[in-house]
């Protein structure tokens, strides 16, 4: 029996899974081995996740002298909303480190830390609230991130939804360059990702922030078509499921080599129960309308944020109509900023960078787009704006 082979709803645990990033993730690798931290910047659901995987198996081999393996720690900041989550994060990122040497080493420190602490962390991070009788949080993290340092002699720290802490009290930016950054971590390497711009730069290029202009800032790239193309043309085939050459192209035209959406139109249309048929055309049109007529979440999001909010915002949220239903032509123009009830021919051209701080829009060769092409085509078939 054959199971669908597509995954688009997490992200990728297996390094060969991931394509298209091997020249970029050794890139990476090779920077932070030498001990320079990278911010890696990318619109949501593009892959920043599923890079990481890539990068830690970049980061663990050897490339030669001076840049042997790396030990690397990927701490998910996805709650940490507070120093306590914060501590909860650093906690389980040790315990169930994948290399069962590493994770020994980190279960030897978390009991050097407890010692140090005078406090077991399980209750640290249970009781954070209550604060009788215990270390202040601030102290726990400060030992706890500097633990990491001693987990080998080459580390690369990985913190993923870095823009978190953005809207996390206490300071953990300060923390985190003294126990991390300071002249006894030279041997420690930082990986932060975010899908949010706007929080990203304002922690990493603030001036007024602990950790400005600590980190290079790379965008991460787009997958090459042909590379998408090949991927899916193998994982088709290898099912008992082959997709012609037209449907094949028409799904990545739909989707834009967009990376979850071409995963997730991929799993729609892939023959179910257990494969074993060809992949027509009508497959893939009939899988993409079935995704059109799902709520999609960003679109709530987008309405209650944008639509409520202040004059800005509302325009925010008529260009993005206007972007979807124009493809990112006639920005400027006066016809359209009527139409549209925008305050002039260059309110809409002016929200597009406050649109890619949100992450919802990118300009590439020039031109504004939607960065998920199922929101742009279902923003287009329900504007409320277009004749």
């Amino acid at each position: 029996m054959s199971l669908n082979p597509f995954v688009w709803d997490r992200p990728l645990a297996d390094p060969a899974d991931v394509v298209g990033m091997d020249s970029f993730a050794e890139e990476v690798a090779l920077t932070l081995k030498a001990r320079t931290n990278v911010a890696i910047f990318g619109a949501r659901n593009t892959g920043k996740s599923s890079f990481l995987t890539k990068l830690t198996q970049e980061l663990e081999r050897s490339h030669g002298d001076g840049a042997e393996a790396h030990v690397v720690v990927r701490i998910d900041l996805k709650r940490a909303l507070s120093l306590a989550a914060f501590i909860s994060a650093v906690h389980e990122a040790m315990i169930s480190h994948p290399a069962r040497a590493v994770r020994e080493r980190a279960r030897e420190q978390i009991g050097l830390l407890e010692k140090e602490v005078g406090f077991d962390i399980r209750l640290v991070k249970a009781n954070m609230r209550t604060r009788s009788h215990q270390p202040a949080p601030e102290e726990v993290l400060y030992a706890q991130l500097s633990s990491l340092a001693r987990l080998g002699d080459r580390v690369t720290v990985m913190m993923d939804e870095f823009q978190r802490l953005h809207r996390c009290p206490g300071e953990p930016l300060a923390i985190l360059g003294s126990a991390l950054m300071g002249h006894r971590s030279g041997h420690v390497s930082l990986v932060f990702t975010g899908s949010i711009r706007e929080y990203m730069e304002m922690l990493l290029s603030d001036s007024r922030e602990p950790i400005f202009n600590q980190a290079v800032h790379l965008q991460l790239p787009p997958i090459e078509r042909h590379e998408l193309a090949l991927h899916l043309e193998h994982r088709f085939r290898d099912t008992s499921s082959p997709i012609d050459e037209q449907a094949l192209q028409h799904l990545l035209d739909l989707t834009a080599s967009h990376p979850q959406r071409t995963q997730q139109l991929a799993w729609s249309c892939w023959p179910r129960p257990q494969g074993g048929r060809v992949v027509t055309l009508s497959d893939v049109q009939s899988a993409w309308q079935s995704l059109l007529s799902q709520p999609l979440s960003d679109v709530s999001i987008i309405e209650e944020t944008l639509a409520n909010g202040a004059e800005s915002e509302a325009n925010e949220r008529k260009a993005l109509y206007l972007l979807a239903d124009h493809r990112g032509e006639r920005l400027s123009s006066a016809s359209l900023a009527t139409q549209y009830g925008l305050g002039s021919h260059t309110a809409a051209q002016a929200a597009m960078p406050r649109l890619r701080r949100r992450g919802l829009v990118e300009q590439r060769d020039g031109r504004w787009q939607i960065v998920d092409p199922l929101l742009a085509d279902w923003l287009h078939r329900n504007s409320p704006f277009s004749p």
